[in-house]
C-alpha cells in the first residue's frame, strides 16, 4: 500500500525546501508533503572557509516574509540572521571607460539584497521543516519508479516504499531525472563556451557590504559581500583548466591582477569548484499532474545573479496556486491549475534569460562599435537617475 500525501517533491535542496515550507504556510500547514532527497547533508563538511554561497535580491526575500514555519520567524528574518547585505554594486566593463553604481540608499532600502552560505541556508531550512508535522522527508532515497494514472501519482522509492500524491513537483536539479521519468526532455539553447570558478576569498580589508561585476574579454567576474573580510568570487573564464590547476598563491596573484588592490591585498583562497555554463530549459514546465522548478526547469548564466532569484518567483507563484486550490477543496494536480502556473511564469522566464543572454553576447564582443555602444550605455547611466532606478529595480527582483 502506497502512503498517501497531497504533494511530493523529489529533490530537498533550498528549492524543494522552500516549497515545502510555502505550501505548508500558505495552506495553514494542513497540505500534507513529501519531500525525497537522495543525499544527507553534512552541513560540517559544506561549511566554513569552503562554503559556497547565492545571492538572494530584495525582492526574494519580501517573498520570503511570506513563508511562516510552524515555530519561529518568518523565513526572511530566518535569513537575516546568517546573511552578508549587498548595500552597493559596481558594475564596469573592464579595460573601458563604462562603469555605474548601484546604491541601496538611492532606492530607499536597506539593502539590494544578501549573499548567504548555502550550508548555513540548509541547516536552517532543515531545522524548520523538522518542526512541521504535515512535511515528511524520505532521505537519503531515490525514485525509481513513477506511475500516474488520471487521479494520482504513485512512486516506488529505492527502498521499495510507495509514495502517492495528486500533484508531483520535480526540484531535482539540472537534467532532472523525474521531468525524463515523465516524458518531459530538457534542452541546450546555447553553450557559452565558458566555465565559472566558484571560490571564497579573504581579503586584507574589509568590503564594506560592496559587490562588483566586472565585463572581461573571458566572461563576467564578480566579488560578493560575505561575513569579516570574506567575499564569494564567480569567475567566468573560457579556460577554466589552468587556473585551476594553479597553487593557491599562484591563483590569489592571478586574481590580484584581475581585480587590483581596491580592497587591498587578497591573502587567502577556499577550495575552487568549476562549473561549464549552458543555457538550457525543460521543453515545458508542466505535465500530467507534474510541475518542474528550479534548475530543473531552467539553468542561467549566472550574470547578475538572476537564475536562483527567478526559480524562487516560480515556486512561489506554483506554491500560491496550489494553496488555493487546495483551500478550496480542488484538486490541486489538475492540469488546467498548472497551466495558469506556467503561463503566468512564462513572461519572467523568457525575459529573464534572453536579458543575460543578451548581456554576455553584448559584453563578450570585440568589435568596436559594440564596445562603444556599451560603454556609452553604462556612462549614460551612471549619470541618469531614472536609468539606474530602473536597472535597480530589475536587479532587486521586483
Amino acid at each position: 500500500m502506497a502512503t498517501e500525501f497531497d504533494v511530493v517533491i523529489v529533490g530537498g535542496a533550498v528549492t524543494g525546501s522552500v516549497l515545502a515550507l510555502a505550501l505548508s504556510s500558505f495552506t495553514q500547514h494542513k497540505i500534507s508533503i513529501a519531500i525525497v532527497e537522495k543525499s544527507l547533508p553534512n552541513y560540517a563538511q559544506q561549511g566554513g572557509f569552503d562554503a559556497r554561497s547565492i545571492a538572494l535580491a530584495q525582492g526574494s526575500l519580501q517573498k520570503m516574509r511570506q513563508i511562516i514555519p510552524l515555530v519561529g520567524n518568518n523565513l526572511e528574518a530566518e535569513i537575516r540572521e546568517i546573511a552578508t547585505p549587498i548595500k552597493q554594486i559596481q558594475v564596469a566593463d573592464k579595460g573601458h571607460f563604462g562603469k555605474v553604481t548601484l546604491k541601496a540608499s538611492e532606492q530607499n532600502v536597506p539593502q539590494l539584497g544578501v549573499v548567504v552560505e548555502l550550508a548555513k541556508l540548509g541547516k536552517k531550512l532543515t531545522a524548520c521543516i523538522e518542526q512541521q508535522t504535515n512535511i515528511q522527508l524520505f532521505c537519503p532515497n531515490e525514485v525509481e519508479v513513477i506511475k500516474r494514472s488520471q487521479q494520482c501519482c504513485e512512486l516506488t522509492l529505492k527502498n521499495g516504499e510507495k509514495l502517492s500524491s495528486s500533484l508531483l513537483v520535480a526540484a531535482d536539479g539540472i537534467q532532472s531525472q523525474v521531468a525524463k521519468m515523465c516524458g518531459v526532455e530538457t534542452v541546450q539553447l546555447r553553450d557559452y563556451v565558458q566555465s565559472a570558478i566558484i571560490a571564497n576569498v579573504e581579503l586584507s580589508e574589509w568590503h564594506q557590504h560592496q559587490a562588483f561585476e566586472y565585463f572581461t574579454e573571458q566572461g563576467p567576474f564578480a566579488l560578493l559581500p560575505l561575513s569579516g573580510n570574506m567575499m564569494s568570487l564567480v569567475w567566468c573564464v573560457k579556460n577554466a583548466d589552468e587556473l585551476m590547476q594553479l597553487s593557491d598563491n599562484e591563483f590569489l596573484s592571478r586574481l590580484q591582477h584581475q581585480f587590483g588592490w581596491k580592497l587591498g591585498q587578497f591573502l587567502r583562497v577556499s577550495k575552487r569548484f568549476v562549473y561549464p555554463l549552458i543555457l538550457q530549459k525543460a521543453e515545458s514546465h508542466i505535465h500530467h499532474r507534474l510541475a518542474i522548478v528550479g534548475n530543473a526547469a531552467q539553468m542561467l548564466h549566472p550574470v547578475a545573479g538572476q537564475g536562483f532569484n527567478l526559480g524562487l518567483r516560480d515556486l512561489h507563484v506554483l506554491a500560491k496556486w496550489v494553496a488555493h486550490a487546495f483551500n478550496q477543496g480542488n484538486d490541486i494536480g489538475e492540469f488546467l491549475l498548472l497551466a495558469e502556473f506556467e503561463n503566468e511564469r512564462t513572461e519572467d522566464q523568457n525575459r529573464i534569460m534572453n536579458a543575460t543572454s543578451g548581456l554576455i553576447s553584448i559584453f563578450s564582443c570585440e568589435i568596436l562599435p559594440v564596445q562603444a555602444m556599451r560603454n556609452f550605455g553604462l556612462f549614460a547611466v551612471s549619470h541618469s537617475k531614472t536609468a539606474r532606478d530602473f536597472i535597480t529595480n530589475r536587479a532587486l527582483g521586483w
